[in-house]
């Protein structure tokens, strides 16, 4: 559910591009905060998650040292 959403935020991003560049430069910030905060918090719980032995990459289709890194910048993001 979340993954279409996204696809429906894109393709309006998509639209938008050509007619309204300056509303979709602001919907972009705004999706960057949201990915920053989101992305802090979920970093923290996975990084928890890893301590109890579950491995990073998989979980994220990664391979698990890019699993890691990604982990990683989203920590670093905020």
């Amino acid at each position: 559910m979340l993954v279409a959403l996204l696809d429906q935020v894109e393709q309006e991003l998509d639209r938008l591009a050509s007619d309204a560049p300056l509303a979709v430069l602001r919907a972009i910030s705004r999706l960057e905060h949201v990915i920053a905060e989101a992305g802090y918090a979920a970093a923290y719980g996975a990084e928890a998650d890893a301590r109890s032995g579950t491995l990073i990459g998989p979980g994220l289709g990664l391979p698990e040292h890019e699993g890691r890194r990604r982990l990683l910048s989203y920590s670093l993001r905020r």
